[in-house]
């Protein structure tokens, strides 16, 4: 409890969060920032679950802010599970479990690839979705992103088809804008994006979540920029 409180105190702008059964939304933050983020260069914004088994797919383009945002969500619910503040105005949440599929990697020890390492890391989310334990947050950065393009996107359609639904809500940040459609045939997969904006002649990001799928890519500008070649032609 003190170093809670004294953690409090060294960040009077946090607030204690709410961690409450049978409310909704089932996930509400307002402000929310990533605490590892100096103050003067982070943004903070506004998210809100619903209820159970929605999905929450986060496209943008590279370095828009996608995988920091999830991040964000992840590391602030576990300074509310610690007993902490968290930086955000206001923060309330089912006692959900957490699971990640974030900083996946090979083992040479083991034998594993970086695919197999990722399929063993969405198998247990799997199984833990289907459980009966209390409900499950869950977040993925860049699904199947080990295999061809043509296998993950079938791949990361079954798999986004299954979880939806099931006892969780799910935050996946993906390149893959071929898998907004999924929004357009189950209403429990909703898309998210963060943008960019070529200004002088650089990339400009704001990093604030907005509603839709990414209306830009960056990786061809990006690739210019840097002097390699990325003729579309």
């Amino acid at each position: 409890m003190k170093l809670n409180l004294n953690f409090a105190h060294l960040n009077p702008d946090y607030t204690f969060p709410k961690i409450s059964q049978g409310e909704e939304p089932v996930f509400q933050v307002e402000a929310v920032g990533h605490p590892l983020i100096p103050a003067k260069q982070k943004i903070h914004n506004n998210f809100q679950v619903d209820a159970l088994g929605k999905v929450a797919l986060i496209t943008g383009s590279n370095m828009s802010g996608k995988s920091t945002f999830i991040k964000t969500i992840g590391v602030n619910l576990c300074l509310a599970y610690a007993g902490g503040p968290v930086d955000s105005e206001s923060f309330h949440s089912l006692p959900f479990r957490l699971h990640t599929c974030i900083r996946i990697s090979d083992s040479l020890t083991d034998g594993f690839s970086y695919f197999y390492a990722e399929v063993k890391c969405l198998k247990s989310l799997l199984d833990e979705l289907s459980g009966e334990e209390q409900p499950l947050l869950y977040l993925i950065d860049e699904i199947f992103r080990g295999t061809n393009n043509r296998e993950r996107l079938i791949g990361s359609r079954a798999y986004l088809r299954t979880v939806a639904g099931m006892a969780g809500i799910g935050f996946i940040a993906t390149h893959d804008l071929e898998l907004t459609s999924l929004a357009e045939e189950n209403p429990l997969v909703s898309n998210y994006h963060f943008r960019d904006e070529v200004e002088a002649g650089r990339l400009v990001f704001d990093y604030t979540i907005r509603p839709g799928p990414s209306p830009t890519t960056n990786a061809l500008k990006i690739m210019a920029m840097e002097g390699l070649p990325g003729d579309m032609s």
